[in-house]
């Protein structure tokens, strides 16, 4: 009979090397990482490995979230969680997880480090006896809840072949509550595991991460492009959209009088009213222009009075947020802004361009000129926002606007007729 504390049983064996292979499937795929951890979890179970509980935790590239957690549970438990940036200089108690990282940042500065044999370390508390429940109270409640061993991996993601400085990665728990813990072959088979299993959430992390960089920054559907290989120099597509430009009136003079945290934190609330109602409705933000921004409906298969009506609901909500952060801002004393709208409708040439090294994925074209030359009329007008003819055909509510006669645009040959909402 053989010996669990000596080698693995052959069924175990087996299936451990399949969960293997399906973990190296899983890297080249760039497999959602729930998925991943959660398969993972579930196939350690099945080749009899008595996992009770396991837990992921890892870095991430992302505007509001400095790392997330990934709880799976026997009962059939799981759950997400998502920290804010500043969470991990904010933990407030004693954590094996922490003090882990902590010895394995120590570990990454040596330069040799990252020719090591191994370089996940692991750190074992064997609950049942006692081992760390008086320094972490985390591990104390496992215990109380039935845990007897628990092992704790850390996972980094160097870059260029180096560990230093070691911030991004990721942290592994795995629990069990089998009396005597987890045999010894079976920890040496996790161990062994877990640098695949590193390498297959790693890849599903890094696509994450590109798609939040790349849709954070180039907005969403112009980050998918770029990511599916649409960065070719001079590749463009004639599409039909409304057009929304916006601008915050009063900006530069406030840029002059303001503290640089103050008036950073200022723009990006306004931005925030303005950018939030587009996309909420489908809109895509392609740029932000210093104190404005420049967004478009695409009509593609919708129908574009349908489109319409939705940019200029999307236009009306950033005109009552930024109404509504006024009013805040001037009961507190605080200076203010206005916000200047156009809408227009037409064809514009979507795609790359720029030089051979530096690309723009953006909309050039005659309606893209004329929308902000339209924004500029807003306060010659004294209205805060200016329509285009086009627009208010396409969206065929004319009851919706009063003319505001015609109005001489720069850089175009003959007077347009411009709408206001009425």
């Amino acid at each position: 009979m053989t010996d669990r504390a000596d080698a693995l049983p052959a069924a175990t064996a087996a299936a451990l090397a399949g969960l293997r292979r399906w973990l190296g499937n899983q890297a080249l795929m760039a497999g959602p990482v729930q998925d991943v951890a959660c398969g993972f979890a579930d196939g350690l179970l099945a080749a009899g490995i008595p996992l009770w509980r396991a837990y992921l935790s890892a870095t991430t590239l992302h505007p509001e979230m400095e790392a997330f957690g990934l709880i799976w549970t026997r009962d059939g438990g799981r759950e997400r969680e998502e920290y804010g940036h500043g969470s991990w200089g904010r933990m407030a108690s004693p954590s094996p997880i922490y003090e882990a990282v902590l010895a394995a940042r120590e570990a990454a500065a040596d330069p040799a480090a990252a020719r090591a044999e191994d370089i996940v370390p692991l750190t074992r508390y064997r609950l049942e006896r006692g081992e760390g429940v008086d320094r972490f109270p985390i591990l104390a409640e496992f215990r109380d809840a039935g845990a007897t061993d628990y092992l704790c991996f850390i996972i980094p993601f160097g870059f260029d072949g180096t560990l230093h400085p070691l911030r991004t990665g990721a942290s592994v728990t795995l629990a069990t509550d089998r009396p005597g813990g987890f045999a010894e072959a079976e920890v040496r088979a996790l161990d062994d595991l877990m640098p695949v299993f590193g390498a297959a959430i790693r890849a599903g992390i890094d696509l994450a991460a590109f798609r939040t960089v790349l849709g954070t920054y180039l907005g969403r559907d112009v980050g998918r492009r770029v990511l599916d290989g649409e960065i070719r120099r001079g590749s463009v597509e004639t599409i039909s959209a409304a057009i929304l430009v916006g601008d915050l009136r009063g900006f530069t003079a406030l840029a002059d009088a303001l503290p640089q945290g103050q008036l950073v934190s200022m723009l990006d609330d306004y931005l925030d009213a303005l950018a939030t109602p587009v996309e909420a409705r489908g809109g895509q933000v392609l740029k932000f222009m210093g104190d404005g921004l420049l967004a478009t409906f695409a009509f593609a298969e919708d129908d574009p009075a349908e489109t319409c009506g939705r940019t200029l609901a999307a236009a009306t909500e950033a005109l009552e947020r930024i109404a509504a952060i006024n009013l805040r801002r001037a009961e507190a004393g605080a200076p203010v802004m206005s916000l200047d709208v156009a809408l227009h409708a037409g064809d514009v040439l979507y795609g790359n361009v720029g030089s051979g090294q530096r690309l723009d994925f953006t909309i050039i074209g005659p309606a893209v000129n004329e929308a902000a030359r339209l924004e500029h009329l807003c306060g010659a007008l004294g209205v805060p926002m200016v329509v285009s003819r086009r627009f208010v055909e396409t969206l065929a509510a004319p009851q919706l606007f009063r003319c505001l006669g015609l109005q001489t645009l720069r850089g175009v040959r003959a007077p347009v007729e411009v709408f206001t909402p009425a």
